[in-house]
């Protein structure tokens, strides 16, 4: 894989995205891998914080409803909001102009949502 995956310091094999999350209203943005995804599948998470734009493209719609995306390309960009960082899947591509950006391996970083509340919305039919 060409690009900035190497810096990643995984190996030679490929990952899957299994999982994007968007907090903080957009300030910080985890994407969820798995490494040598048809042995081992090992997690680690890359977490972007203080991200400033924030740019997505669906690139196949149909293929939405699978639960992994193919990670074709990845370049890390610059920290600093110097240079965005660019994630390329067979499913989607997302751009991120971001202030640091951290790698857990071996592992699922974990968000903290001490005030998180489950809320239900109902729709006023006929209003």
């Amino acid at each position: 894989m060409a690009d900035d995956y190497n810096k990643l310091g995984l190996g030679g094999l490929t990952s899957l995205v299994t999982n994007l999350k968007v907090s903080r209203w957009g300030n910080e943005v985890l994407l969820e891998l798995v490494y040598d995804p048809t042995e081992k599948r090992i997690p680690y998470s890359l977490v972007f914080h203080d991200c400033q734009k924030i740019q997505w493209e669906v690139l196949h719609g149909e293929d939405s409803r699978d639960i992994e995306a193919d990670l074709i390309g990845i370049h890390l960009g610059e920290e600093g909001h110097r240079k965005a960082a660019v994630i390329h899947t067979d499913i989607f591509e997302i751009t991120l102009l971001y202030g640091m950006m951290k790698i857990y391996k071996d592992k699922v970083y974990e968000y903290s949502q001490p005030h998180a509340t489950d809320m239900k919305v109902a729709a006023n039919v006929g209003d």
